[in-house]
């Protein structure tokens, strides 16, 4: 009897708990998804198109490539020196690629979204596939594939079915612990939620595109260290799912047309003013009618929602429209000013310049081979890495039988915790949970709001800034009266004039630097002139990548805004640098020859 009771605790001590699959982003899973069918153009279209040329030719696809061409016009027009170059520092994004035979959609991500259920009752959430513009080229002799800054996310929603408290959907992403990489996808679309029997509960809700429409380079707005547009869409299929037409997008108020209509204003107040609309605005789950919604978005990068134009609800609803209300029982809108922060954090322009990628949130993850110059540590920014454990936890809350909890955490403060980097309040109330670590101080840079939690002997601290002034037009934002600040001993400012937001300090790496991580860092310009003199990628690189020592980021230090996490020979372990230097985040991230 004791041989027995030792022999079942030992098989129970033996038995692993299983992996609750929020995300699929490792490059080599993705691809045999892709190869068992979940390509974009079978699940958007039913198409059997690859390249983005084969693509647009699709009957039901044509609106929606031409809605965005149109887009990319509209991003030039202000801008009379616009144009596709590597030259110029008015830079567009290339039309042409949307349907060019070197260009394709590659799967980077396919995101489990149960948590998503709450914004559409009678379904058990959503399933999210990521597409980011790739390309395969020849140059110099040589070929070689990277990656440009667009994505495209097929939104499904799941309905319900027999299966109303989402138990049983929630327990279909539990895959058993010891299937990992190749065996983990085969159980994915064979046994698991991705297989086709489970598929045909699903319904395309949206494909909803992000892509860098414009740029201008730090040396033509040398106090914002340079300006870059996001254009953002969501299409919604039509009943016989043949064509896809711009559709309203998810709590992103019109600004243009509800400033234009006093009434249709006063409506969206006195909405939001409602106690339940309030409640859900506290938990992160505000759903704003149609009504009042837009079609369209630009996010604008850097110094994310310390611009007003990232801010659409700040631009219709001021403070003392709000001080008749209570606000000290809810937990993350004790004030007027942090209910329109938090409001902003929960449109599309908002998050999307919330501890973003530059303005993704998802860019995929790279390839082991992929050169440490063009490469990021993570694919996903620090909010949406915080933001899997949540989701994980809401799966297996459901799967248990279990209530989930709908809080959702402000953007801004995820992944960042209270230290280096980290948001911190500046005396309004409604911001006084955001405390920095002891050894950091809460210093106030740009943003009249929420400081940064800095410590000054570290390195990668922010060394030039002012005062940042709104512009009537996004593009006329100006940091004024910049000012210099020392740097650390053995360290230099790189300028907001080269491209660093805010400025920040770096060293060399030939010594040790305490919080500094040494990086390949890429000079583009003089890789661009490299690729225009038709040399190979390989080559140019030899000649344009330098060692430079930034502060060290990993996946529980992440980054300051508008600083992303580069992949360095370090294993684990990344540099702080801005996006721009990275050349898959670049529009012009391609060997352009003009």
């Amino acid at each position: 009897m004791l041989a027995f009771t030792l022999s079942l605790f030992a098989s129970y001590a033996k038995a692993q708990p299983p992996t609750t699959v929020v995300a699929v982003v490792d490059p080599p899973q993705l691809q045999a998804l892709e190869a068992a069918g979940l390509d974009f153009g079978r699940l958007a279209a039913n198409a059997s198109g690859r390249t983005t040329r084969e693509l647009s030719a699709v009957p039901a696809l044509a609106p929606l490539f031409a809605t965005l061409r149109a887009d990319i016009r509209a991003a030039a027009k202000p801008f009379p020196l616009a144009r596709v170059t590597s030259v110029y520092g008015y830079r567009l994004f290339d039309a042409n690629w949307l349907a060019s035979p070197e260009m394709r959609f590659e799967l980077s991500g396919v995101f489990n979204r149960l948590d998503r259920r709450v914004f559409y009752p009678g379904t058990c959430g959503e399933v999210r596939f990521v597409y980011r513009l790739a390309y395969a080229a020849q140059q110099g002799g040589e070929r070689f594939s990277s990656r440009l800054p667009m994505t495209v996310n097929l939104v499904f929603l799941i309905a319900d079915r027999d299966d109303p408290t989402c138990r049983r959907t929630a327990a279909g992403w539990l895959a058993p612990a010891e299937l990992h990489d190749a065996e983990l996808s085969k159980w994915l679309v064979e046994q698991g939620p991705l297989r086709a029997a489970a598929r045909g509960a699903w319904t395309l809700k949206s494909i909803e595109t992000n892509l860098q429409t414009f740029r201008l380079q730090s040396s033509v707005l040398p106090s914002m260290a340079g300006h870059i547009e996001y254009g953002l869409r969501v299409f919604h299929p039509n009943a016989a799912r043949n064509a896809f037409a711009p559709a309203a997008m998810e709590n992103m108020p019109d600004v243009a047309k509800l400033a234009q209509n006093p009434a249709l204003r006063r409506e969206l107040l006195a909405h939001l003013k409602q106690p339940s609309v309030l409640a859900s605005i506290d938990r992160g789950t505000l759903q704003l009618p149609e009504r009042f919604l837009a079609k369209t978005a630009t996010s604008f990068s850097p110094r994310g929602l310390s611009r007003r134009h990232n801010r659409p609800f700040q631009q219709l609803v001021r403070e003392s429209d709000l001080t008749d209300l209570t606000l000290t029982d809810y937990r993350t809108i004790r004030s007027p000013a942090a209910l329109l922060r938090r409001l902003d954090a929960a449109s599309c322009t908002g998050c999307h310049q919330s501890r973003s990628i530059a303005g993704f949130h998802h860019i995929g993850q790279d390839a082991t081979d992929t050169p440490t110059f063009n490469a990021l540590l993570f694919g996903s920014s620090p909010h949406a890495l915080a933001d899997l454990d949540r989701r994980k936890a809401y799966v297996e809350a459901l799967a248990a039988g279990h209530t989930p909890d709908e809080l959702r955490p402000l953007p801004e403060t995820q992944g960042v915790d209270h230290g280096q980097g980290a948001p911190c309040g500046l005396g309004d109330p409604g911001f006084a949970s955001l405390t920095c670590d002891p050894e950091f101080a809460c210093s106030k840079l740009e943003d009249p709001l929420l400081g940064t939690c800095l410590a000054r002997t570290m390195i990668g601290q922010p060394c030039e800034f002012g005062q940042l002034v709104d512009g009537r037009r996004p593009h006329d934002d100006r940091a004024r009266e910049l000012a210099s600040h020392a740097c650390p001993a053995a360290q230099s400012c790189d300028t907001n004039l080269q491209g660093f937001p805010l400025g920040a300090c770096s060293g060399t790496c030939s010594g040790h630097t305490p919080g500094g991580q040494c990086a390949d860092f890429l000079d583009v310009d003089g890789f661009q002139k490299c690729l225009r003199g038709k040399r190979s990628f390989s080559e140019c690189a030899a000649d344009s990548v330098f060692p430079a020592a930034l502060q060290r980021c990993d996946r529980t230090h992440a980054c300051r805004q508008d600083y992303v996490c580069a992949r360095t020979s370090t294993a684990g372990s990344g540099a702080c640098l801005p996006p721009y230097f990275v050349f898959q985040l670049r529009l012009d991230g391609y060997p352009i020859k003009r």
